[in-house]
C-alpha cells in the first residue's frame, strides 16, 4: 500500500502534467482559431479555381485550339530555364492508363501529442500502397513524423520537408509546389498523389487521397461557351497551371495544419480532463489513509491510557 508520502508526490507530479497539458491546450486553441479561418477561405477559392480548369480543359481540341499533343512551356522557378510539357500529361485523356510511377505526398505534423492524427494519415499512407500493388510508390514526407516512421521502413524516398511554418509563407509553399510540379514535369514520376486531413471542424478530419497536377476535364458545353481566353488558350494555360499548383498546396496545408490544430487541442483538453481525474482519486486516497493513520494514533491513545488506569 501507499504511503502518504508517496501518495502527495503523485499527486504533485499530476498536478505540474496538468499545468502542461493545460498550456498546450491553449496554445493550440489560439493557433487553431487562426488556421481554421485560414483553411475555410482558401478552400473555396481552391475549389473554384480546380472547377476552372477543368471547364478550360474541356477547350482543348476546339478548332484553333491547342490540342493535348500540345506544348507549354511551365516556369518552375524564376531565373532558370521554363519546363516544357504536353497539355496531355496535365489534362487527362479519356481511357489513359494508369500510372506507374506515384509520388506520395504524406502530409503529417512535426512534433506529436495530436490523437491519432498521425496514425491514421500513415495508416493511409500504407494502404495506398498495398492497394496499388503494380506502381512504383515514392514516398515524400512533409512533416516529421511521417519521416521519422517510414526513414527505417523498406519505403523509397524521395525527398522530405519539415518545420513548415503554420503561417504558410508564401516562399515556402512556392517552395514545396516547384519541387513537386518538378518530378511531374520533368517525368520523375507520372502522378503526384496527397494523402492529408482534410478539416470539417474541431473534431472531426477526414484522411483524404487527392491526386494532384493532374485535372480531369468536363463535357463540352454549357459554361464553356462564355470563357474568352486572352491572348491565347496556351498562354493562358502556361499562367495558370503553376498558380493552381500553388493554390492546391496551400489548400492542403491549410486543411492539414488547422486538423493538426484541432486533434491536439482535443487531445490536450483530454488529458488534462484525465489528470483531474486522476488528481480527485489521489485526493481521495490521500484523505483516507490520512484518516486512517489518525484513527490508528487515536486508537493508541485511548489503549495506552486505558491500560494506565
Amino acid at each position: 500500500m501507499a504511503s502518504l508520502l508517496d501518495i502527495k508526490d503523485r499527486l504533485k507530479a499530476v498536478a505540474n502534467i496538468q499545468k502542461v497539458t493545460r498550456a498546450m491546450q491553449l496554445v493550440a486553441a489560439a493557433k487553431f482559431k487562426r488556421s481554421e479561418a485560414r483553411a475555410k477561405t482558401a478552400r473555396p477559392y481552391s475549389e473554384e479555381f480546380d472547377r476552372v480548369l477543368r471547364v478550360l480543359a474541356g477547350l482543348i481540341d476546339d478548332a484553333g485550339g491547342a490540342g493535348l499533343e500540345s506544348t507549354v512551356e511551365i516556369e518552375l522557378e524564376e531565373g532558370k530555364p521554363p519546363v516544357e510539357i504536353e497539355l496531355g500529361r496535365i489534362f487527362e485523356r479519356a481511357n489513359e492508363p494508369g500510372p506507374k510511377r506515384v509520388a506520395l505526398v504524406l502530409v503529417t505534423s512535426d512534433r506529436g501529442l495530436c490523437g491519432a492524427f498521425n496514425t491514421k494519415l500513415i495508416r493511409a499512407a500504407h494502404e495506398f500502397a498495398h492497394t496499388h500493388p503494380g506502381m512504383d510508390v515514392r514516398l515524400v514526407p512533409i512533416g516529421r513524423k511521417g519521416y521519422q516512421y517510414f526513414k527505417n521502413r523498406d519505403f523509397p524516398m524521395l525527398f522530405f520537408e519539415e518545420k513548415l511554418s503554420d503561417k504558410l509563407e508564401l516562399d515556402e509553399i512556392k517552395r514545396v509546389t516547384r519541387r513537386l510540379t518538378g518530378l511531374f514535369l520533368k517525368g520523375e514520376v507520372d502522378a503526384v498523389y496527397f494523402v492529408y486531413a482534410q478539416f470539417k471542424n474541431v473534431i472531426v478530419s477526414t484522411v483524404k487521397v487527392e491526386k494532384f497536377l493532374s485535372i480531369p476535364r468536363v463535357e463540352k458545353g454549357g459554361s464553356q461557351a462564355t470563357y474568352i481566353l486572352e491572348p491565347d488558350r496556351r498562354s493562358v494555360y502556361q499562367k495558370l497551371v503553376p498558380l493552381y499548383a500553388t493554390t492546391k498546396v496551400f489548400a492542403t496545408l491549410a486543411d492539414s495544419f488547422a486538423s493538426e490544430y484541432g486533434a491536439r487541442m482535443t487531445a490536450m483538453q483530454l488529458a488534462t480532463n484525465n489528470a483531474q481525474d486522476i488528481i480527485q482519486d489521489l485526493t481521495v486516497a490521500r484523505n483516507r489513509l490520512r484518516q486512517s493513520v489518525i484513527t490508528k494514533e487515536l486508537a493508541e491513545i485511548v489503549g495506552g491510557s486505558e491500560s494506565l488506569r
